[in-house]
């Protein structure tokens, strides 16, 4: 089973019915062929996305809220050390800490951000 980290973006495209790879990410992780790892911040920032950029009523948020909880991801934090060295690489929080989780891990992280792909380089790459 490969297992990476994902970030919220790609994840949120799950439930907006986005193609390309979000679509192909998802039907890798329904065959039971990946494994995701995200910062304990996924859910909340998925859902922040869902509500103050893309409108979504609160009953759409409350079903998204419960198929977050029901995904199974393996949520942690990322180690501090780690988040510490992404922020001094110019990463925002939340992509700090994707990254920091990613190379703390030694496993890819898979963004569709393509600032993340750019300054993240190393650990980060296209679905």
């Amino acid at each position: 089973m490969r297992r990476v980290v994902a970030d919220s973006a790609l994840i949120l495209g799950w439930f907006t019915g986005a193609s390309g790879p979000a679509r192909a990410l998802r039907a890798e992780y329904e065959r039971g062929a990946l494994a995701i790892v995200a910062p304990r911040t996924l859910p909340l920032e998925i859902l922040d996305v869902a509500a103050r950029r893309m409108g979504w009523p609160a009953d759409r948020l409350a079903h998204l809220a419960t198929e977050l909880g029901h995904l199974g991801f393996e949520l942690r934090d990322p180690p501090v050390a780690e988040l510490a060295a992404w922020l001094a690489e110019g990463l925002g929080g939340p992509d700090a800490s994707y990254a920091a989780l990613a190379s703390a891990l030694n496993i890819p992280l898979l963004t569709v951000d393509e600032e993340l792909l750019r300054k993240a380089v190393t650990v980060a790459q296209h679905p």
